[in-house]
């Protein structure tokens, strides 16, 4: 399709952006501020809880849309290519999160490489969601209607987490929500080609971040890097979001087809004209709004 406007623009907008492949993680961190949404979040409360994680102390913070005190919850994991970002940065798409579904967002501010390298993200999005599940009265969520969510590099943890679930046989996830999923280390795709430069996200970045998260090749094969190679027999049904010049889409694509292969419940949406986190930026990509409106829709259909 023609580009859209909004994203010819915006990319316009960016075109003069310092490469952050280039630079250092703590030059990268100074430089990048996550892409907030500018819509005004009114939220019932925020509170944040200091867990005892796997790697000292985790802060996991709660957006409730109301005082309801057995309220469906979402555990979200943030992107920032486990390099940049902290809970904080998402605030606001946390609490729009929060606000379209009704349900109480529960974002986990794990730590970042290179200072914390794979696989401790990946431990204390884990600890992190099961913690939910064991303080759920404790922490006025429904212990029965618990989901796992996230963006970018946010959703490599969502799945790892959902198939460590379904192993482990506990926690018990209803949903999981990947917008944007990085799903492969491992290998070559389409879209890394073809939108890996000057389309917001670049396969320069995703090299450069995998350098500094993963300790070695070796481990872009290990399942609890690239969730694509796990065994996602029996893990709880998903719904996808892709954009077309993102890189990273035709890996959550394929990841897609992978569930839908092993008897999974997906859904799949590719937004035409969009960018990777165009939904964290609604003040500029209208369809932006959509993708909370189907996320909705998908947890209203999965709870009845």
């Amino acid at each position: 399709m023609n580009m859209p406007e909004q994203t010819r623009k915006f990319l316009h907008d960016i075109s003069g952006f310092p490469a952050l492949h280039t630079m250092t993680p703590e030059q990268i961190r100074q430089v990048v501020v996550a892409n907030l949404i500018s819509d005004d979040i009114r939220l019932d409360g925020t509170e944040d809880f200091e867990l005892d994680g796997p790697h000292g102390k985790l802060t996991v913070r709660i957006y409730r849309p109301s005082e309801n005190q057995s309220l469906p919850a979402i555990v979200f994991f943030h992107g920032g290519g486990f390099l940049f970002n902290r809970m904080a940065h998402y605030d606001p798409m946390s609490g729009k999160l929060a606000t379209a579904t009704g349900h109480a967002v529960i974002s986990v501010d794990y730590r970042l490489a290179p200072e914390h390298k794979f696989p401790v993200p990946v431990d204390e999005a884990i600890y992190a969601t099961q913690w939910v599940f064991d303080h759920a009265v404790e922490i006025g969520v429904d212990p029965e209607r618990i989901f796992v969510a996230g963006e970018s590099v946010g959703a490599t943890l969502a799945t790892v987490v959902a198939q460590q679930a379904r192993k482990n046989g506990r926690p018990a996830i209803s949903h999981q929500i990947l917008l944007n999923p990085l799903t492969d280390w491992s290998s070559d795709y389409e879209s890394k080609r073809t939108y890996g430069a000057g389309y917001f996200l670049e396969t320069a970045l995703l090299e450069a971040c995998a350098a500094y998260y993963l300790n070695d090749d070796a481990e872009r094969a290990n399942p609890l890097a690239s969730p694509i190679l796990g065994d996602v027999e029996g893990v709880a049904p998903a719904l996808i979001v892709t954009a077309e010049y993102d890189p990273l889409r035709d890996e959550g694509e394929r990841y897609a087809d992978k569930l839908r292969d092993n008897g999974v419940d997906v859904q799949l949406k590719r937004y035409p004209g969009m960018i990777h986190t165009f939904y964290a930026m609604t003040d500029i990509f209208e369809d932006g709004h959509d993708v909370y409106e189907l996320i909705r829709d998908r947890l209203q259909v999965n709870e009845s």
